[in-house]
């Protein structure tokens, strides 16, 4: 007789349990995502919630029907899923799923299976927003610095950008100031005004004011620069100017922090571009080498030398803000390297800017050679005893690790240019190879890992 009964015990009804004829509730946790709470519900070292953040988003129809849930968005969006520790791309489709009352978890058909969230939160990404910006965007140009250095350098540096908000207003529309290093973090601050050039003198007016703070500085020299943070709250303000953004950081303390993977993701899809100057050797920090690594994998450029000025002057020109050639190249010993050829489609001026890693510890020579099509062929050489004697010489800049020349492709004319290296270095390094133009691209460069 007790098995006859059994069946009776245990009922469904809609799907959901009945257990000695009570049903058990259905509370699965749901909640739409749009710009207002997405960074308060952050999925981290997830690449697809990083692009999300980028885009155009709204929040989602959820309609939950006793315990099964449908989740939609409108024409024209795309939907995204996420948990605490994980995400899928739905897209276009309608998500279907039903909560599991035993664990009160979501089954969902993500269109590749069942898989099982604890929370579903959900939001819509306006199609073609993922990538929003383009070279050509109008942009911010933030100007960074170190609470570490005299307010002297810093001030000398920003006037030499002062031919950049005159000329170029079209690429940069506003600027943005960020003092770090400092006990109490400090806002980022973005002067809005007419034109660029009210915005650059705005902005020298701040910094005039608040200069560096001494009783600010950190306390010990173990302690890291919080440069990294400082990128992100510039990502995260989700200021409209930050996509396509070139920021221009002076730095003389380093970070302590090797695992860079999470700002790369940020950086590579907001598409800004860092001119990194380092005042060597540093007050405090133990790795000077992750700036290094983080221009090297965002398209990026870094630069040391005994006194800050000196860094600048072999980073990429204000008035150059369009990089046609990005290639990082690992060496060791000497030999000869074939480069990737570089199409132009039109006349234009290139600069050439290379760096080092090791601050010449390795180097010792390189030569770079092209010709293009129609014949024309040239070369430029360095070795490590030019890289040691710091300044302006002829056209060309050099510093501790790096070298700049404005002669490399004057007035080149259209055509396809083959390039190969010749080098000379006592162990392994990393060379960035960078040939930047006032000539618009098309297109992003690709990144490297």
């Amino acid at each position: 007789m007790k098995l006859l009964l059994l069946p009776a015990l245990f009922l469904t009804v809609n799907g959901c349990l009945r257990i000695f004829g009570k049903t058990a509730t259905c509370a699965c946790k749901t909640l739409k995502i749009d710009r207002s709470n997405m960074h308060e519900n952050e999925v981290k070292d997830n690449a697809l919630y990083d692009m999300v953040l980028a885009t155009t988003m709204k929040a989602p129809e959820i309609l939950i029907d006793d315990c099964a849930v449908h989740v939609y968005c409108g024409g024209g969006s795309e939907l995204y899923i996420f948990d605490t520790d994980k995400g899928a791309k739905i897209g276009d489709y309608t998500l279907d799923g039903s909560c599991d009352p035993s664990q009160q978890k979501w089954q969902l058909d993500v269109g590749n299976g069942i898989e099982q969230y604890t929370v579903l939160k959900a939001v819509c990404a306006l199609k073609g927003t993922e990538n929003k910006c383009y070279p050509e965007s109008p942009a911010a140009f933030l100007f960074a610095y170190s609470n570490d250095l005299d307010y002297s350098d810093v001030e000398e540096v920003y006037s030499r950008f002062i031919y950049g908000p005159v000329f170029y207003w079209e690429k940069y529309v506003i600027v943005a100031t960020s003092r770090f290093d400092t006990k109490t973090k400090e806002e980022i601050m973005f002067f809005e005004n007419n034109t660029l050039g009210d915005s650059y003198r705005a902005a020298s007016d701040y910094m005039n004011k608040t200069r560096m703070d001494p009783s600010q500085r950190f306390d010990s020299s173990e302690t890291g620069s919080d440069v990294l943070d400082m990128l992100e709250r510039f990502i995260d303000s989700d200021h409209y100017s930050v996509c396509a953004s070139r920021a221009f950081i002076m730095m003389k303390r380093s970070p302590n922090e090797v695992e860079i993977s999470k700002i790369v993701r940020k950086i590579r899809q907001w598409r800004i571009e860092l001119n990194i100057a380092i005042e060597h050797p540093s007050s405090g920090g133990l790795h000077p080498e992750t700036m290094y690594n983080l221009a090297a994998k965002t398209n990026g450029y870094c630069s040391f030398a005994p006194e800050i000025i000196e860094a600048m002057y072999t980073l990429p020109a204000m008035e150059n803000p369009f990089t046609h050639y990005s290639l990082n190249i690992k060496v060791s010993g000497t030999g000869t390297m074939v480069l990737p050829s570089i199409t132009l489609p039109q006349t234009m001026s290139l600069e050439l800017y290379l760096a080092v890693q090791t601050t010449t510890t390795s180097f010792q020579n390189f030569t770079i050679r092209y010709v293009n099509t129609n014949g024309f062929s040239n070369s430029f050489s360095r070795n490590r005893e030019q890289h040691l004697r710091s300044g302006a010489m002829d056209g060309y800049e050099s510093n501790l690790n790096s070298f700049r020349t404005v002669r490399f492709l004057p007035f080149a004319e259209a055509s396809t240019y083959a390039m190969n290296l010749e080098y000379s270095y006592s162990m392994e390094d990393t060379i960035l190879f960078r040939l930047s133009s006032n000539t618009p691209i098309d297109d992003w460069l690709p990144f490297q890992d």
